[in-house]
C-alpha cells in the first residue's frame, strides 16, 4: 500500500497481524500490551482495526477498537512508528475508522489517555474528541487518565473542540 493511504482490515483479523502490531506497540508505547493481548483483541468479531503500512509493507500505525454497542466503539490503542510521528499518520487512521464505523451505524467513539500526553490530546482534539472526564490516579505511575468521546451529534454540530461535561 502506499504512504498516506489507510486499510480497513475488518473484524476478527487473523494472528499474523498480532505480531506485527505488537512489535509496532512495543517501539511506541510506554505501557505495550503484550502479544497476547493484542492477538486476544484482534481474534474478537468485535474487533475494528486500521492499518497503515510503507511502502515496503512495513506497518507504520494502526488503531485498534471495539465495538461495544451497535452504536459505540471504544478505541484501546492507537499507534504510530516514533519516525513517522507529526507526518498525518494517525489523523488518517483515526480518520478511517471513524469512517468506516460510522458507516456501519456507530454514533460515539470513546477512549482513554494519560493527561500528560499532550501530542495525543492534539491529535484527538483536532480529529473532533472532547474531554468528557477523568479518572484521577488511574495508571500505575499515579497519572491521571482523561476520558474523551467523539460523537456524530458534535461533529455534525462542528463542536469537537474543547470540553465537554457528560450529564
Amino acid at each position: 500500500m502506499d504512504d498516506g493511504a489507510a486499510e480497513r482490515n475488518g473484524r476478527g483479523e487473523e494472528d499474523a497481524i498480532a505480531g506485527a502490531v505488537a512489535a509496532l506497540v512495543a517501539r511506541s508505547m510506554d505501557h505495550p500490551w503484550s502479544v497476547g493481548q493484542i492477538g486476544e483483541a484482534l481474534a474478537s468479531p468485535r474487533a475494528c482495526l486500521v492499518c497503515q503500512e510503507d511502502r515496503d509493507g512495513g506497518l507504520i500505525g494502526f488503531t485498534l477498537g471495539r465495538r461495544v454497542d451497535r452504536d459505540l466503539v471504544e478505541i484501546d490503542l492507537v499507534a504510530v512508528a516514533p519516525e513517522c510521528r507529526r507526518a498525518g499518520v494517525g489523523r488518517t487512521l483515526l480518520e478511517a475508522l471513524l469512517a468506516a464505523e460510522r458507516g456501519d451505524g456507530v454514533t460515539e467513539f470513546r477512549l482513554e489517555l494519560a493527561a500528560g500526553n499532550a501530542a495525543a490530546l492534539g491529535l484527538y482534539s483536532a480529529v473532533g474528541f472532547v474531554v468528557v472526564g477523568r479518572r484521577a490516579r488511574y495508571y500505575p505511575d499515579g497519572e491521571d487518565a482523561l476520558l474523551l468521546s467523539w460523537t456524530a451529534e458534535d461533529a455534525e454540530a462542528g463542536s469537537g473542540r474543547g470540553e465537554r461535561r457528560r450529564d
